[in-house]
């Protein structure tokens, strides 16, 4: 159902009014999940990163629900949590967060909401050494693709949300840029899907970085 007239009119205004504030950046992610200590294991491991922050409640203080939401906006000191601080470049920071809500079920909620989380890699060499740590601990891609812009290796965490871990297929802004404004990028925005086991055998022969990450 999209937007009725008096919403639009509200939000094109809103709009106007948020263009000329300073742009933010995404500051923080926090996963909510049944499976606190497998969850935190295996992010732990797949970013390679100590967690900061571990919350530990009262475990006689039953978990009260503030928010009046049903239950998923909740305080971090009531329940176990997780918090790691992820290096970005410059005075940037990004925290990354796993809270525990025993009432969930292990499976991916089918309610509107996140679909993916993105990492993204500065290097192709970096990039293919997590991907080749993460096959040699049993963790594979569901899918590998280059969408033009980037080449990125989708993984399921043990809640089955979609990590994804990327690179930029161009040297400069500018060159995604104009890359995304093609007729090819217009017609496939999703790209080509990837075989990694042959994208790693090509970077291992020597393919050069611009025609590994061709499209």
């Amino acid at each position: 159902m999209g937007p009725d007239a008096k919403e639009t009119a509200l939000l094109n205004t809103l709009k106007a009014k948020t263009q000329v504030i300073a742009p933010t950046w995404v500051s923080e992610v926090v996963l909510q999940t049944s499976q606190f200590d497998r969850m935190k294991l295996w992010y732990a491991a797949v970013l390679g990163a100590d967690w900061a922050f571990e919350n530990k409640p009262d475990p006689n203080v039953a978990v009260d629900n503030h928010h009046g939401d049903g239950g998923k906006q909740v305080h971090a000191k009531d329940v176990r949590a997780v918090f790691m601080r992820m290096k970005l470049p410059a005075t940037h920071t990004l925290t990354f967060a796993i809270f525990e809500l025993t009432h969930l079920t292990h499976a991916p909620t089918t309610d509107p909401g996140l679909n993916h989380m993105q990492f993204k890699h500065a290097d192709l060499t970096e990039l293919v050494k997590r991907i080749e740590a993460l096959r040699d601990a049993d963790i594979h891609p569901h899918r590998s693709a280059n969408h033009g812009p980037i080449t990125s290796f989708y993984f399921r965490d043990p809640d089955e949300n979609i990590v994804e871990f990327c690179l930029d297929n161009f040297d400069t802004p500018a060159e995604m840029i104009a890359f995304t404004r093609s007729e090819a990028f217009q017609r496939n925005p999703s790209g080509i899907d990837l075989d990694r086991d042959e994208f790693l055998r090509r970077f291992h022969a020597g393919v050069p970085r611009r025609e590994l990450l061709s499209i």
